[in-house]
């Protein structure tokens, strides 16, 4: 061979390697965990415990190399340490295609800003001021060249009351203007970052809650570490983010129930293609084409643009193991209701396929005789479900589904056309319902039907309103609150409106 032949041969092979080690993707994780002990605000006893079990298991996946794993614990957790992270470290070092892991253990709260909606910024409480909006931190990441992030956040913004046996992991009341008996929150919302896929351990109106013995650790996190190593829920030796969460969020609900308390994980964001374990390339470009083009159910699927913002379809990056025979059970708990279904029942799609189900009609107190669907002999794995029911529109959820193991989904919905309104009234923390408190709407809904009563959990449900504005107002016992809040709550065509209104504890029951 020619020398000027064996050069050509050199400097292609040396510029294939440069252009493969440019190219691969890298993973990069950012653990943060304090219990404020020694600060001024009030400790926790597990955050700084769960970061380190993180850590732990993150590096365990095999996918993370040590270089890119930063933590910062106790009176660590500074807004400069983060800021700095995130703008000097991962936003100079990512590049597009790499996967970020971030997460956060301690407080979060609410503070009042005119400017935020509902009045209320959330903030993850840092170990001593200043403390850290969500605006600020999404504006931070919004400098991070990839769509594969992950931001779990093991907190909650809604306040609490510690039960024994129990932390929560909030700090204060939710605040109220000043001046005011109450406050009205519509669709509240958790952090929310662009482009980036957010999990929370509770949801938006729920404490998040640490256990002792034998778990001693934040319930989520708990279950979750756990989960991004053994989450394979349709065994295709790949852990993807979808798998740990619906793994860790069943997990976590069941658990929670035990000790009589309610936590919901959620998820936002889409986090197709992001993984634990495993590595996964999609098919080629012609089998990817032929993903796209599966036959979707006989008319179009048209899911609001909320919906679609907060369960985006699961794309060619997840996943599939056709090969996969294990399979679990899905019961939808609905608000389909029978008087408007009008002896049609409702079609349910996994994925493309239409589906075989049982149906059973149960009484609910404030929507009427309504739908629960069981499906069983679903494989496991990571599914979208669609269901198309008569006088409702479409109607999209994401589920994960564990072998021999049955989950269950509650979808309300509004008739095509119509929207509900679904609340529960609190006493200063989301810890706290008030039962018997009597809600009124302005405009009146239905003539001769203005008001309804909260349950035992503080919960209240409007059906058939009318797309518009509407003013809630509310009236109890001897001393209760009965001065209307003038917060106009803005009702949606085909949604469902989650109100939540909190009041000052000023009165005694």
């Amino acid at each position: 061979m020619k020398k000027s032949q064996l050069k050509k041969i050199i400097f292609v092979t040396v510029l294939w390697l440069v252009s493969s080690a440019l190219s691969a993707t890298e993973k990069y994780a950012l653990i943060v965990g304090t219990n404020y002990k020694g600060s001024t605000i009030s400790p926790l006893e597990l955050c700084e415990r769960d970061a380190e079990r993180m850590k732990e298991q993150i590096v365990k996946t095999g996918n993370f190399k040590s270089a890119n794993v930063k933590v910062f614990l106790g009176a660590q957790v500074t807004r400069e340490n983060l800021r700095a992270s995130i703008l000097d470290w991962l936003a100079k070092q990512v590049k597009e295609g790499d996967q970020v892991f971030f997460y956060f253990a301690g407080h979060g709260q609410f503070f009042r800003d005119s400017s935020a909606k509902n009045g209320m910024r959330n903030f993850i409480i840092m170990y001593n001021r200043p403390h850290i909006s969500d605006d600020e931190l999404s504006q931070w990441f919004s400098q991070v060249k990839t769509k594969k992030a992950v931001i779990i956040l093991d907190c909650c913004f809604s306040g609490g009351i510690a039960k024994k046996g129990q932390a929560v992991r909030g700090n204060g009341s939710i605040p109220i203007p000043e001046g005011s008996d109450s406050v009205v929150l519509q669709d509240l919302e958790g952090v929310f970052f662009q482009n980036k896929v957010v999990i929370s351990s509770s949801d938006d109106n729920e404490t998040a809650i640490e256990l002792s013995d034998p778990i001693n650790h934040g319930v989520f996190t708990y279950f979750f570490s756990e989960a991004i190593l053994r989450a394979d829920l349709n065994n295709d030796q790949i852990v993807t983010a979808y798998e740990a969460f619906y793994k860790a969020r069943n997990d976590t609900i069941k658990t929670a129930a035990k000790v009589n308390h309610k936590q919901t994980p959620q998820i936002s964001g889409d986090a197709s293609g992001f993984f634990f374990v495993g590595n996964y390339k999609p098919a080629d470009e012609k089998k990817n084409q032929e993903k796209k083009e599966e036959k979707l159910p006989p008319h179009d699927i048209k899911p609001d643009e909320k919906e679609k913002k907060k369960d985006p379809p699961i794309n060619e990056d997840e996943p599939e193991n056709k090969k996969n025979t294990k399979t679990g059970t899905l019961v939808l708990d609905t608000t389909y209701r029978s008087d408007i279904l009008k002896g049609s029942t409702p079609a349910i799609f996994v994925n493309s396929e239409k589906v075989a189900y049982r149906l059973k009609w149960v009484q609910n107190p404030s929507w009427g005789n309504v739908a629960m669907m069981q499906v069983q002999n679903i494989p496991t794995g990571v599914h979208n479900i669609t269901i198309q029911a008569k006088g409702y529109p479409d109607k999209i959820i994401k589920t994960g589904i564990e072998e021999g193991q049955t989950t269950v989904e509650k979808i309300p919905v509004s008739i095509s056309g119509r929207g509900s309104i679904t609340g529960k009234v609190w006493l200063e923390t989301f810890d706290r319902p008030v039962p018997n408190i009597m809600v009124f709407l302005k405009p009146i809904r239905i003539p001769g039907q203005p008001t309804v009563r909260t349950d035992a959990d503080g919960s209240f449900t409007f059906n058939e309103l009318k797309p518009g504005e509407y003013t809630v107002f509310l009236r109890g016992g001897k001393g209760v609150y009965s001065k209307p809040y003038d917060q106009r709550i803005t009702v949606d065509a085909d949604r469902v409106t989650q109100i939540d209104v909190v009041l000052k504890e000023f009165f005694k029951q």
